[in-house]
């Protein structure tokens, strides 16, 4: 009669030896609890089956629409780029400028414009392997930048944290079900920049020991100088463009 459900909790019951009547509701485990209803959320139902077994939405799937890390902070690359521009536009004011105490002064504000640039370059390296470690990442960010401070290896070691940050990032892309609508990058530029860096690099040494910078656009080998320096410069703002985009996608909430 209580499976059946025809048993409530008000009615009284008693014993087959007794008299004494009691609530049904009082005796333990006389009438069955109600069974809860679980809403499903319409989005996680089957289009073509509506008696399909449920979507099972886990953590690692994220939300709709592709993951959100909300202790990730976004990237501004306009004015990553403008800082830049302006840096370099101090560069050539300086080299104009014939008054030599003039300058310094105009040298000392771009080489602070490089350094805050420079220190820009190593916060969206950092986030973007910060943001990495919850794909299987083996480096986090302060490992990633460390050996960018040494002269020559870090071109080396950008083959690990650029080219290889790029394949995790493109492999994450096409396995993770919440990066279905991130965009992968461009791994040939990324496999490109530490080439063409490691070649700067070594100019920039070699012209600091002969102490000759290539100011001659009629010469041909500073024609090339110059051509190698702008395409990794190029190359390179292309990188981090695309690392900037990745990091935005993943500090933005999804609708």
């Amino acid at each position: 009669m209580a499976l059946d459900l025809n048993l409530l909790g008000h009615h009284q019951v008693w014993q087959t030896e007794s008299a004494d009547r009691q609530s049904a509701s009082s005796v333990v485990g006389l009438i069955p609890p109600a069974k809860r209803e679980v809403s499903i959320p319409p989005s996680d139902l089957s289009d073509d089956d509506p008696y399909a077994t449920p979507k099972v939405r886990t953590i690692a799937d994220g939300p709709p629409g592709g993951l959100y890390l909300p202790h990730l902070h976004r990237t501004n690359f306009p004015i990553f780029l403008l800082i830049l521009i302006v840096t370099g536009g101090l560069f050539y004011a300086g080299w104009k400028v014939p008054d030599p105490d003039t300058k310094p002064i105009i040298y000392s504000l771009a080489g602070f414009g490089l350094i805050f640039w420079l220190f820009l370059c190593l916060i969206y390296l950092h986030r973007a392997w910060e943001m990495m470690r919850m794909f299987g990442a083996a480096l986090d960010g302060s490992k990633a930048i460390r050996f960018l401070f040494f002269p020559l290896f870090n071109a080396l070691w950008c083959f690990v944290i650029l080219f290889g940050w790029a394949r995790l990032w493109n492999r994450s892309v096409t396995t993770h079900p919440g990066l279905a609508p991130a965009s992968k990058v461009w791994k040939p530029f990324f496999f490109l920049f530490p080439i063409l860096f490691l070649i700067s690099q070594a100019m920039l040494i070699a012209y600091i020991f002969i102490k000759e910078w290539p100011s001659d656009l009629t010469n041909q080998s500073h024609q090339i100088s110059l051509g190698i320096w702008a395409c990794t410069l190029v190359i390179g703002l292309i990188c981090w463009f695309q690392i900037s985009q990745s990091i935005n996608f993943l500090a933005k909430k999804k609708s």
